[in-house]
């Protein structure tokens, strides 16, 4: 699976800005160069989660780990775990930046809500340890499947995305339908996919996520390159402002068709939304008046559902 990037068909991506590093750090009260990381918690009075940076304890990077996951664990009388009481972490492996945990048969028995906020506060507790890069969670030493049938890989802080007053709600159900290039290249097809959603994050980006992830379909073809990266995504007036980053542009590879047919699949998919009446590409936070030679983007672009490649 990609990272969903919150596919989850989740969850998502995020951005609490407030991440700090393991080593070196010092903290009140504690001697210089005090070993500390972040823990989140679920703070009861907003409901929200936050961090509270913590020394740690461990000779190992093991041994720190398992220690942040004791922290996480914790109740205090400002702030409530995402940790459900009976999930146990069997094992912990570190390779290369990526922290492999794998928990016992509890994990599975997490609301949708629960998970979510477990999941987030996870990858940004273990995420602030300077030798962590990305979390990947297994449960039993099985891989977890999300609602799609798509299995849930490495995470990092770019996948969850959040704001900074980011609840631990139940997340919700959305139908969406996406437009994709068709086998013969002649047009574009639908898919009609339901995706698990956090309601406080807007619903165009889990658009654009389910297009670069590709289809599901095998009729169907991906034109998106597939490093293609969301940069920010709203939407106001019916103009949805879609900013991408230049790899959008740059790894398109494919004949004109393609292009057009990447700009498309976005354009009709958002369109189905009903407050998206147009869309307007940004590539790096700018207008570009040139795409690959074909489009213009300096102006909001309509969907065409009739569009044909013949």
């Amino acid at each position: 699976m990609r990272r969903i990037k919150f596919i989850l068909a989740m969850l998502m991506a995020v951005v609490i800005m407030c991440g700090c590093e393991s080593s070196n750090i010092e903290l009140p009260g504690s001697s210089e160069g005090t070993a500390a990381c972040e823990i989140y918690r679920i703070e009861i009075a907003s409901q929200t989660l936050k961090a509270e940076t913590t020394a740690l304890e461990g000779e190992t990077q093991e041994q720190m780990v398992e220690y942040a996951f004791s922290k996480m664990r914790e109740k205090t009388d400002e702030s409530n775990t995402a940790v459900p009481d009976d999930l146990e972490l069997n094992s912990v492996m570190i390779e290369s930046g990526l922290l492999s945990l794998d928990f016992n048969s509890a994990y599975s028995s997490m609301t949708a809500g629960e998970e979510l906020a477990f999941k987030t506060a996870a990858v940004y507790t273990f995420t602030s340890l300077d030798f962590v890069d990305y979390v990947y969670i297994t449960v039993d030493s099985n891989p977890i499947q999300m609602t799609n049938g798509q299995y849930l890989g490495k995470l990092g802080r770019e996948d969850i995305v959040i704001d900074g007053n980011i609840s631990a709600e139940p997340t919700n159900y959305e139908i969406l339908t996406l437009y994709f290039k068709s086998e013969d290249d002649t047009g574009l097809d639908t898919e009609i996919r339901e995706v698990e959603v956090n309601p406080n994050q807007p619903i165009e980006r889990y658009v654009v996520e389910q297009l670069i992830l590709g289809p599901e379909d095998e009729d169907l073809k991906s034109v998106i390159p597939t490093d293609t990266k969301i940069r920010d995504i709203s939407s106001a007036d019916g103009i949805c402002y879609v900013d991408l980053s230049g790899e959008f542009v740059s790894k398109q590879t494919g004949t004109d068709s393609d292009a057009v047919a990447a700009v498309y699949c976005i354009v009709n998919s958002l369109g189905e939304l009903e407050d998206v009446t147009r869309v307007q590409f940004l590539i790096n936070g700018e207008k570009i008046d040139n795409y690959n030679n074909i489009m213009d983007f300096s102006m909001p672009i309509e969907p065409n559902y009739n569009i044909s490649f013949e």
